[in-house]
């Protein structure tokens, strides 16, 4: 028995042992009656009206334990399990048993008490874990839709405290190692970095680590090469350092760099950090973004019920990001973010089934999500707005689209590389589709793509992809090229 016990189901396994040792059926009971574990099969209408009458019988007397009968045919045998920590005692039951030793019924109670017991303190344990989890999670998404101060409150009472500035890693495993990944990266780290499961993504983990790199990581090395030596088939993004406040931003980096690592020897990689082209556009573009999202941003709803402007304004990031993924980083049905995404368009008057509002929306929110200097933007001025193709055609713009570009125009088969490119993005990035454009295999078709993923080092087959920026730079390059742009 004391063998039994000590495995992972301990209390499982000397239940059935005990059942075939005695002849009968055997369980852990709570006083009230109900099984908390049993063999099998369960008792019959008969065996559980017995254990009902003698474990009232033994309560009301106030025994530990009490032996009951329906006549020659049928017995029972009750023991109270001791626990420590005054917790309310489980009864051991043998029932229709040919015999029951008493010392063997003592020794049962006695490990089946400490297996209880300790499944009991498993069970709270894991408890606190995912509530931990659940806390960390809630955390990720304040940062990730800019709710810096009650990120920074909730994540008070856990540990570490939230870095700033911070670098961004996105770590690829198995969905079943996650919870190893976890401790693992927050050795690596040194405790310091907040690592979070990824809410969308059942094979990732995030580690929001300090953007300083005193005291990390431990061993002179940077985190991501770190953790992709340590952490076996693992594969690493990180992103720039940024402001906390910038973390969506960051994760969004990192997620690129992870595209970029899959197809390299030593599973890590760095963004590219080529400056973003909404904070090019951000000092010329503030007004034309504050001009198109207005409608968005001053909404009101009809009913106090509904959603606001700052949860449909989360919605529509989170679906420009994530796409239909969007219901579980958020947590709604498919029908709530269907409905909210009809309201958004409503409002916005844009066609969010078209690739190209979607980019100049994606634009516009990432625009007014800037840091600036002068706090918030107020109205747009209509007079100040410059169109979105004027932006475009701006030199720091032509120059931002340039060196997207580069490595895709400047390589072997740059036409066909550009051609497969286009049809991704007119096909809404659907491999399916793209592939019926090309004339081609949905497995050529995800070659292609995953190449071009190494070659502009921004992510393709997984979202959040860069379906938008992509579809600016090869607009803003045919507005150059019919401006008469080099």
């Amino acid at each position: 028995m004391h063998r039994l016990a000590r495995r992972a189901d301990g209390g499982e396994t000397l239940l059935r042992w005990l059942a075939g040792r005695t002849g009968g059926w055997v369980g852990l009971l709570e006083p009230s009656g109900t099984v908390l574990v049993g063999n099998t099969p369960a008792l019959d209408a008969a065996g559980s009206s017995l254990v009902t009458r003698g474990l009232d019988d033994m309560h009301a007397r106030g025994l530990q334990t009490f032996a009951a009968d329906d006549g020659p045919t049928r017995n029972a045998v009750f023991l109270a399990v001791d626990l420590p920590g005054g917790a309310e005692n489980p009864v051991l039951a043998f029932v229709g048993a040919d015999s029951v030793p008493r010392s063997l019924a003592a020794d049962a109670a006695t490990l089946l008490g400490t297996c209880w017991w300790a499944e009991a303190i498993r069970r709270n344990r894991q408890r606190v874990e995912d509530t931990e989890a659940g806390c960390r999670e809630a955390v990720l998404h304040l940062l990730m839709s800019r709710q810096v101060s009650t990120a920074r409150q909730l994540a008070s009472a856990l540990s570490p405290r939230l870095p700033d500035p911070v670098r961004v890693h996105v770590v690829d495993c198995g969905a079943d190692d996650r919870a190893a990944v976890i401790r693992r990266c927050t050795e690596l780290s040194g405790g310091m970095a907040w690592v979070v499961r990824c809410p969308v993504h059942v094979r990732q983990v995030i580690v929001i680590a300090p953007g300083s790199t005193k005291g990390l990581p431990r061993w002179g090395r940077p985190l991501e090469v770190a953790i992709a030596s340590e952490v076996g088939g693992s594969v690493i993004g990180a992103s720039d350092v940024v402001g906390l406040r910038d973390t969506a931003v960051a994760y969004e980096q990192a997620f690129h760099a992870l595209a970029v690592a899959r197809g390299r020897v030593q599973r890590w990689a760095c963004f590219d950090s080529r400056l973003e082209l909404a904070a090019i556009l951000a000092p010329h573009g503030l007004q034309w973004a504050t001009g198109l999202l207005e409608p968005l941003t001053t909404y009101v709803p009809a009913r106090a019920t509904d959603p606001d402007a700052h949860e449909l304004a989360a919605t529509v990031r989170s679906w420009l990001a994530f796409s239909t993924a969007a219901t579980r980083h958020l947590k709604i049905h498919r029908n709530t973010l269907s409905a909210r995404l009809r309201r958004i368009e409503e409002l916005l008057e844009l066609d969010l089934g078209r690739a190209d509002q979607q980019a100049v929306l994606d634009l516009a929110l990432r625009i007014r999500s800037t840091p600036r200097a002068s706090g918030p933007p107020g109205p747009a001025d209509p007079a100040r707005v410059v169109a979105l193709d004027d932006l475009l055609t701006m030199p720091a713009a032509q120059e931002w689209a340039r060196n997207l570009l580069r490595p895709l125009r400047e390589t072997a088969h740059a036409s066909r590389h550009e051609a497969t490119l286009r049809a991704w993005l007119d096909s809404g990035s659907r491999l399916s589709a793209t592939a019926v454009v090309l004339g081609i295999s949905v497995a050529a078709a995800r070659k292609r793509c995953a190449r071009l993923e190494q070659l502009l080092r921004r992510s393709l087959l997984h979202a959040p992809d860069a379906r938008h920026d992509l579809w600016l730079a090869l607009h803003a390059a045919d507005l150059g090229r019919r401006a008469g742009h080099a």
